[in-house]
């Protein structure tokens, strides 16, 4: 271990700071990225139209629930978020069971429908309402 100072073996020298006389030009560049990249409003309308879609899709598309019979596994249709749960295709997806194992399965494709409905509905709707928005309010510099 070295218990002595380094010291500087040459004098240090200061560069003076340079001055400008002339500003330096400056060009109006154009960002690389704008031309890929969205804008807000862009981003938004996007997202919309993404959140209408996704909303309708699980809105429309039919909610399964697991079968509980071990000899049958598989998979029971309820229906979906707009007709509710169909006991007539419900009890053919059964092999016509008893009124109580029915009542069961429209408790639990109820349940399953609800949840479904919790998502599917806010998000078309927000959607809806972000492309009302949009088409209301209008950007600055924007003339209609």
């Amino acid at each position: 271990m070295n218990t002595e100072p380094d010291l500087a073996k040459e004098p240090t020298v200061r560069h003076p700071v340079p001055e400008y006389t002339e500003t330096p030009p400056t060009t109006a560049r154009t960002d690389p990225l704008a031309k890929v990249m969205l804008t807000p409003r862009q981003f938004w309308a996007v997202l919309a139209a993404a959140g209408i879609l996704l909303g309708l899709l699980l809105a429309l598309l039919p909610v399964h629930v697991a079968n509980a019979d071990p000899a049958n596994p598989g998979y029971v249709a309820c229906g979906n978020t707009i007709g509710g749960v169909e006991t007539g295709p419900l009890g053919d997806g059964l092999g016509r069971p008893d009124e109580d194992v029915l009542a069961t399965y429209v408790n639990t494709c109820e349940s399953a429908i609800t949840t479904r409905l919790l998502f599917s509905w806010p998000m078309f709707f927000a959607g809806v309402l972000v492309i009302a928005w949009r088409g209301v309010v209008r950007a600055p510099g924007e003339t209609p």
